[in-house]
């Protein structure tokens, strides 16, 4: 008998094993071929959003494939593939697909890996014209790109002036992390952007760009994904057509992959900067790179993600402890380039407190390691991605084509599983059920390692910060006191999250809008809610209230308590339950709920699940029925806050940020701007605890939408109890003006506080306007035409800066004005003849807006307002804003047709109107100036 169940028993295993070494299979919806020449495909159909068609070419060669006299080029032939090809002669590419609503650098776009290469495009039509170009484009990137001399030394300067962009205390700090994180690799030498001076911007070196191009934009590294509302046969047949003749080099060069070079010992590096604001220290160790190929890594990736959720719950309630070693920690399992993956702990730590923040996350990495994890903790955490999991299943035929292509890059890429939401829901059904604590200690035992091999210890840290020496922080890392340590104690909650049932209001009225497909409600406590429901997502019910009032309403004492009021009482959590007790009771149910006072109105927000609706509901009426003080948790935010504040200013966007909304405002004293030492000395939390309950004491003259998949008579009983039966007692529900007012004259003010050879400039017009859709479309549309010819001015034609973009806005409280902004970065001996040519754009427009430009934009903002129609989270600020302007159905059904009607002369005479030069705003944040 002995002998009998040793044999079931290697029987079972050796199914088991079998099973879980198998293949995740791919999604049956997906049609997979290879053409003889070897280049991939992957079709799939999808009707969301009806008619739009997304395609992805990707080119299995990146940076790591450059010759020495190469380094940028395949970035740089990323660019030239929009810059004249077969097809597409000059900037024709582009120039077309803006005529169908396409938007350059929005929608069409391509970036540049170190292993691979991607061009992206999303159309709008499944039209024979459309798709032929589309065609056209991706056929000629392989074997049809012009590359000319002349092309290719105009865009020197453009991405010269990309590289700009990327300069920095980031890019500072890379050069001294990557030679660590990279050990002896080529990744280290080969960085996407390239060596500007000795190739990108060396001319006369083009040979080397078309070599590059030859060698490696050919059939068998390409692979093209197309998903969306298509004929999969005749998609399949046009690429066929299109690729099927297209041949490889002779004697074609081996497709390398490089490896990432292991070190014996822990290797240590330091980034002390000027621009750094606090200090920080991560712990990384270099592992082999998992992929999601067979059943057993499916089952591997749950196990990560449920050991993920356990241990940074454990770091976040350790950095929530008064004397923590850390203000936050976290860590977990990142990707990584060539053969290795990392497992990465962060920490971020108070001024000289290094040592005791990298001592103080070992401590629970290695507690983990020990002892692993309770089983309340694993069942918690089980709960929660069940649910997840379960969500994720019923969401996938709600998925838009832009979801389905990303994930199939994933596919392709990285390798991750691209499998059919039944088959995926079933197995990790099955998975989740058999999946046990001690497979998730497994793990930690697999990730936490105390070697020096393959070890990375990289160190943050303000100038002037005292940081320990690399004896010190080995001494550190290598002192934990493996044998001393103790299980971890997790308090565990229960009981119920309301301790009342409220008693349901009174509907007074009910009114119906058949054109926006919405039910309003009005109660006796004098709360309003709006509801649409949509079928856009399956498992998902987003809402929002608003009301006028918020901080305008506060005295110029209590300025900065309120403004802070709705996060100083977040802290506390809610009834008789703390912050951290309540994110467990909460546990597996999909609902969050938050509280905001703004400048000028009062909001509450959250969205659920179809299943945990009610208790959305409940959170909602304990937001203003049991907001809870938490004094230890106070005390030690206003702590973190000080460490945080400290240095903010030493980094130049910050600093040149709070300069701008300070000469906006005349340095009114009610600006929110970055709270000194003794002003966050001085918060107190009973008055911002008082404040916040003067906000929410009632809901009187609240708005509410709610938005998805609500069915009325089974929601409204819930939301009869839990709005419509809050306090509803007297409450001031407008705003006060509180005189904050933009100057009346033209102002121009450099800031010179950057460590880089860089100026970023910021033109801004802003003044009065008349209200009316008609009126926000044209000021939006004015921004839209200006990027177009900033584009082709700043960029196409002086090379003088990357990505030059003009946006229109409105800003509707308190005094109904309008904002226009030109935004770019460029040379600082170019800044102020870039500022001339960008005013004299301005100028032109106020003169002539060309048609076709303005045909683009037209088409765009339609094709963007039909994809944003089919979002739940559009149609909630849609409503609420409506509600705010006192604008109806009328409105929303004339916005097409409104953007339709703009005409040249009407966005010209919008120019001359709003873009005045005697009243424009210019900043700049330029290099410091050096003595």
């Amino acid at each position: 008998m002995k002998s009998l169940n040793i044999i079931f028993l290697s029987l079972f295993l050796l199914v088991f094993t079998y099973i879980n070494a198998q293949e995740i299979p791919l999604n049956p919806d997906v049609k997979k071929g290879t053409l003889s020449n070897g280049m991939t495909y992957y079709i799939q159909k999808n009707d969301k959003p009806a008619n739009e068609v997304q395609f992805r070419l990707i080119i299995k060669a990146g940076s790591i494939l450059e010759d020495e006299d190469q380094r940028g080029f395949a970035h740089f032939l990323e660019h030239m593939a929009f810059n004249g090809s077969e097809h597409f002669p000059g900037n024709s590419l582009i120039d077309y697909f803006q005529s169908i609503g396409v938007q350059f650098g929005g929608d069409i776009n391509a970036y540049t890996g170190y292993d691979e290469t991607v061009y992206m495009l999303p159309v709008p039509n499944s039209e024979k014209e459309t798709l032929d170009k589309a065609f056209y484009f991706f056929g000629d990137i392989l074997g049809g790109l012009s590359l000319n001399k002349k092309d290719i030394d105009e865009e020197r300067g453009i991405i010269h002036e990309e590289w700009r962009t990327t300069t920095g205390l980031g890019d500072r700090t890379r050069d001294k992390m990557y030679p660590l994180l990279y050990f002896k690799s080529r990744y280290n030498e080969r960085l996407p952007i390239g060596l500007m001076d000795e190739v990108v911007l060396n001319v006369g070196n083009e040979e080397a760009l078309r070599r590059f191009y030859k060698d490696w934009y050919r059939p068998d590294l390409a692979t093209l994904l197309v998903v969306g509302d298509i004929d999969e046969s005749e998609i399949e047949q046009r690429i066929k057509d299109t690729f099927g003749g297209k041949t490889n080099p002779v004697n074609e060069r081996e497709r390398v992959y490089y490896s990432v070079e292991n070190h014996p010992n822990t290797l240590i590096g330091k980034m002390v900067d000027e621009e750094i604001t606090s200090t920080s220290a991560m712990i990384i160790n270099k592992m082999p790179k998992q992929k999601e190929e067979t059943l057993e890594d499916l089952k591997t990736s749950v196990a990560n993600i449920l050991y993920t959720y356990m241990i940074n719950q454990r770091l976040q309630e350790v950095a929530k402890t008064k004397d923590a070693p850390f203000m936050f920690a976290s860590s977990y399992k990142a990707g990584g380039s060539g053969d290795k993956d990392r497992y990465m702990s962060n920490v971020s730590v108070k001024s000289g407190q290094v040592l005791e923040g990298l001592k103080g996350i070992l401590n629970e990495l290695y507690r983990a390691k020990k002892f692993g994890f309770s089983q309340a903790e694993f069942e918690r955490k089980r709960a929660i991605l069940a649910k997840d999991l379960k969500t994720e299943a019923m969401e996938q035929s709600s998925l838009k084509s832009s979801q389905y292509i990303g994930n199939l890059m994933s596919h392709v890429i990285y390798g991750s599983e691209y499998t059919s939401a039944e088959f995926k829901n079933d197995y990790l059904d099955k998975v989740i059920k058999e999946i046990t604590v001690e497979d998730i200690e497994a793990l930690a035992q697999q990730y936490i390692q105390n070697s020096p091999e393959n070890r990375v210890v990289f160190i943050n840290a303000p100038k002037g910060e005292k940081i320990p020496s690399d004896e010190e922080i080995l001494e550190a890392i290598n002192s934990i006191d493996y044998a001393s340590l103790t299980p971890y104690q997790s308090e565990e909650v229960d009981g119920p999250l309301m301790e009342k049932e409220p008693v349901a209001g009174k509907v007074i009225s009910t009114t119906k809008d058949e054109v926006l497909g919405t039910t309003t409600l009005t109660y006796e406590n004098g709360a309003v809610v709006v509801i649409k429901p949509t079928t856009f997502k399956n498992d998902e019910i987003q809402f929002s209230g608003a009301r006028d009032g918020g901080y305008s309403l506060a005295s110029d004492e209590q300025f900065n308590n309120a403004s802070l009021a709705a996060s100083l009482v977040e802290l506390g959590g809610l009834g008789k339950y703390n912050k951290q007790q309540l994110e467990k009771l909460i546990g597996d149910k999909q609902a969050t709920v938050s509280t905001n006072i703004n400048r000028y109105s009062e909001t509450v927000g959250g969205k659920s699940t179809v299943e945990d609706f009610e208790t959305m509901m409940q959170l909602t009426y304990m937001k203003f029925t049991a907001p809870r003080k938490d004094k230890e948790q106070f005390d030690l935010y206003i702590s973190n806050k000080k460490e945080y504040n400290k240095n903010r200013l030493n980094d130049p966007d910050s600093y040149f940020a709070d300069v701008i909304n300070k000469t906006m405002f005349n340095n009114h004293p009610r600006v929110a701007t970055l709270l000194t030492q003794d002003q966050i000395d001085a918060l107190n939390l009973d008055d911002a605890y008082d404040f916040y309950t003067s906000r929410f004491s009632s809901v009187r003259g609240m708005h509410f939408v709610f938005v998805g998949n609500i069915d009325l008579a089974t929601a409204q009983p819930l939301l009869d109890k839990y709005i419509g039966g809050l306090p509803g007692g007297e409450i001031v529900h407008n705003y006060r003006d509180n005189g904050l007012r933009v100057p009346k004259t033209k102002t121009v003010i450099d800031v010179a506080k950057s460590k880089s050879e860089k100026t970023k400039v910021i033109i801004r017009y802003q003044g009065k306007y008349p209200t009316g859709q008609d009126n926000r479309i044209k000021i939006e549309l004015l921004g839209d035409v200006a990027t177009i010819r900033l584009t082709k001015k700043l960029r196409e034609e002086l090379g003088g800066t990357y990505s030059p973009f003009a946006y229109g806005r409105v800003i509707e409280q308190p005094n109904n004005e309008f904002q226009f902004n030109i935004v770019f970065t460029c040379a600082p001996d170019q800044a102020d003849t870039l500022q001339q040519v960008a005013l004299q754009i301005v100028d032109d427009l106020k003169k002539e807006v060309k048609a076709e430009d303005l045909d683009k934009v037209k088409k765009t903002a339609v094709n963007h307002r039909e994809k944003a129609l089919e979002r739940n989270n559009y149609w909630v600020a849609l409503l609420q804003n409506a509600n705010e302007r006192n604008e109806g159905a009328s409105e929303y059904v004339k916005y097409v047709k409104e953007i339709n009607e703009v005409s040249q002369k009407d966005l010209q005479k919008a120019a001359s109107k709003y873009l005045k030069n005697n009243k424009v705003f210019i900043f700049t944040l330029s290099p410091e100036k050096t003595k």
